[in-house]
């Protein structure tokens, strides 16, 4: 999905400013949608692992995704609204909804286990959730 030529709009929960780890997953979201790859790498760990639940794909390593994402995200986001971001230790949630500039919705819940607990820790693992 990628919003390169138009501005997507973003609806973040207040209070999500609170812990560290709550913006990175909500930077990082955003950085898929807008095939942000140099964000990506920066949060992402190299031997990343990504299911994606509904199409039965496991995609293994920071740049098998990469390139996927630049296949396969073609559609424009028009807007991106979180519900809400839950972290603890080296786990986290993410969850809302994608708004298509061609009227469809995804809803959406991405579940993180970071590499580590420090807030320094890489993405090493996603499930997603896509309605």
């Amino acid at each position: 999905m990628n919003s390169s030529s138009n501005e997507m709009k973003l609806i973040i929960p207040k209070g999500c400013d609170n812990a560290p780890r709550k913006q990175v997953l909500i930077d990082f979201t955003v950085a898929i949608l807008k095939q942000q790859n140099e964000i990506i790498k920066e949060f992402a760990d190299e031997s990343l692992i990504w299911y994606q639940l509904k199409d039965n794909k496991k995609i293994e390593g920071q740049s098998s995704f990469i390139t996927l994402m630049q296949k396969e995200n073609k559609d424009i986001v028009d807007c991106l609204e979180i519900y809400q971001v839950i972290t603890h230790g080296k786990f986290a949630s993410i969850n809302g909804v994608i708004s298509l500039d061609n009227g469809t919705k995804i809803d959406f819940c991405d579940v993180y286990m970071f590499s580590n607990t420090a807030k320094s820790g890489k993405v090493k693992e996603v499930k997603s959730y896509r309605l």
